[in-house]
């Protein structure tokens, strides 16, 4: 989050709660893991914020900051956990309206007039000449054609249901060798926990890609994403992150309502292809993922050639 948060203009300081350090802090020393907790609460009770907005439907940072001396706390309620909170925000889950929304509706309760145009992510200079040195070194800058940007993974947040809301690997690589046929540059792009993913594609498809890479930091990744003419990939972060760099996308929704979690604001440039033929779908709900009697049909129902189709549309509208 901190590589994301610390490119935006107007935030002047970051602090990181790593969990999993203090856990760790605490299960090595209490004495040590008090005087860390405690220099925390300094540093930002010594800022004398005004308000803080609690995004993480948990108790614990609500009780966190109330120690921190920040006098109003605001955030959404979710099954009560905001009892350390000043003004919370009645919330049952993310059901009817998009996640932007739900969190826009905090600034609203303090009578904030806001609307927003479009979301916002910045790429910085390093890593940008980075990706671009590693582009030319492929050729990339010497051909014709538009570059895309294929992300087959996503959704570690869902742990061990992840597969749910990822379109099969086959029709990605059906999709990347019909654009490469059709003159696009195609690199195929993933975390290092979906390295056999990738090379599943890569295997499957007919053309090489330019570059099949599951290694780089996020700034990278942030900056390939950048580079990209289009971005292909499941529902998740990168389909968020290709959107605020102004990126165009054609993304695969399976059991997720794209009303609620897909492109913000929606748009032309964000194509999203989704089954239509299933009355059971959407199902994910609060967030609760039900046992799947169709055997993820809403996804693999989806075709290569619906995908590529919405694709040609989009690389259409790319200036030579």
């Amino acid at each position: 989050t901190m590589d994301i948060v610390n490119r935006l203009p107007g935030v002047d300081d970051i602090y990181v709660y790593e969990k999993d350090l203090f856990t760790q802090v605490w299960n090595e020393s209490k004495i040590r893991f008090l005087k860390t907790t405690h220099n925390l609460f300094k540093e930002i009770k010594e800022q004398e914020y005004d308000v803080l907005f609690d995004l993480t439907l948990s108790r614990e940072l609500g009780l966190f900051f109330k120690l921190a001396g920040i006098k109003r706390r605001v955030g959404l309620d979710y099954k009560k956990r905001g009892v350390f909170l000043t003004d919370r925000i009645p919330f049952s889950g993310f059901n009817d309206k998009h996640v932007v929304e739900y969190y826009l509706d905090c600034l609203r309760h303090l009578k904030t007039d806001v609307t927003v145009k479009a979301m916002s992510l910045f790429s910085d200079e390093i890593s940008q000449e980075i990706v671009l040195s590693h582009l030319r070194e492929k050729g990339v800058d010497e051909m014709a054609g538009p570059l895309v940007g294929i992300v087959p993974g996503g959704g570690a947040s869902w742990g061990n249901d992840a597969s749910r809301k990822r379109w099969n690997a086959e029709s990605f690589a059906e999709v990347a060798d019909a654009l490469m046929e059709k003159g696009s540059a195609v690199a195929i792009l993933g975390d290092k926990n979906e390295a056999d993913l990738c090379r599943n594609i890569t295997g499957r498809m007919k053309l090489k890609p330019v570059i099949t890479s599951n290694n780089m930091i996020l700034p990278d990744f942030i900056a390939f994403l950048n580079a990209c003419d289009l971005v292909v990939c499941n529902d998740g972060g990168p389909l968020h992150m290709a959107g605020a760099l102004g990126v165009r996308t054609v993304s695969v929704f399976g059991p997720v309502n794209e009303k609620v979690y897909g492109p913000y604001p929606a748009s032309d440039d964000h194509i999203v292809i989704k089954g239509e033929s299933l009355s059971c779908r959407p199902c994910y709900n609060s967030f609760r993922l039900p046992h799947c009697g169709n055997n993820n049909e809403c996804l693999d129902g989806i075709s290569a050639g619906q995908v590529t189709e919405a694709c040609l549309g989009l690389l259409d509208q790319v200036k030579p």
